[in-house]
């Protein structure tokens, strides 16, 4: 399991825009230097340029997420359950931050959701999930102190602080919850794939999308850090998806 979560986080990497992109420059540049490979190393350092151009414009980035992103709406009026999952994202640890400031952008994202349904679901769980990695607290740890701060009570928090990735998460949540129904706060560019694990394991899970980031039709035709960021969010689920059909 340690084998193949490292293995799928390396290719994760390699497969990203920028990484990928930097790759086939340098490799072109190398070929460059030998004489029988000139022109296949001008052809490599011309495709990784214009590829990360492409990637880095919005018109292409939000065309690349907006679909995956929109395969669920909203939940605007949830359904009365006993449990609201929020699923891990990326964290930093630093004492000398606020708590919210150690969380990545969707990771705020999803636990501010889940702690909105809370308040709309007094009854409900918060259960929220996400390991530490190397960091001395985990993402479950820091959501529940966000959870507590905005007001959930204690009593209602449950950390799953083990599971590494989706598919342990939904197999924890399985455990946890057995047939009772419950809400999933994920991104929504993440949910297509999450949704396939929940119901692969059996879990009786309504989806609650949040952090929504491409545009339907964009009207911002400049390229740069941000429409490289959609790009990878979209290329990481895209093989996450590949990744699950090859399981």
């Amino acid at each position: 399991m340690e084998l193949g979560f490292l293995i799928k986080k390396i290719i994760g990497t390699l497969l990203m825009p920028l990484s990928f992109c930097l790759a086939l420059i340098v490799l072109g540049v190398v070929l460059s230097w030998l004489r029988p490979r000139q022109n296949q190393g001008r052809i490599c350092v011309l495709s990784g340029a214009c590829l990360l151009f492409l990637l880095s414009w919005n018109p292409v980035s939000d065309r690349l997420l907006y679909t995956l992103e929109h395969d669920y709406p909203p939940l605007a009026s949830p359904p009365n359950v006993p449990f609201i999952v929020v699923l891990g994202s990326k964290v930093s640890s630093d004492p000398s931050v606020p708590v919210s400031s150690q969380l990545s952008s969707d990771g705020r994202a999803r636990i501010m959701e889940g702690i909105r349904l809370a308040h709309e679901i007094p009854n409900a769980k918060l259960v929220v999930s996400g390991y530490a990695g190397p960091n001395p607290l985990s993402c479950a740890e820091l959501y529940a102190q966000v959870a507590a701060q905005m007001g959930v009570e204690e009593r209602r928090i449950v950390k799953l602080d083990q599971p590494k990735d989706t598919e342990v998460e939904s197999i924890a949540v399985r455990a946890l919850v057995k047939e009772a129904p419950i809400l999933l706060v994920t991104s929504a560019s993440h949910m297509r794939r999450a949704m396939n694990f929940f119901t692969e394991y059996a879990v009786n899970a309504t989806a609650a999308p949040t952090f929504f980031t491409a545009k339907p039709a964009s009207n911002d035709w400049s390229f740069g850090s941000d429409g490289l960021y959609k790009s990878e969010r979209a290329i990481y689920e895209y093989a996450g998806l590949a990744w699950q059909w090859i399981k």
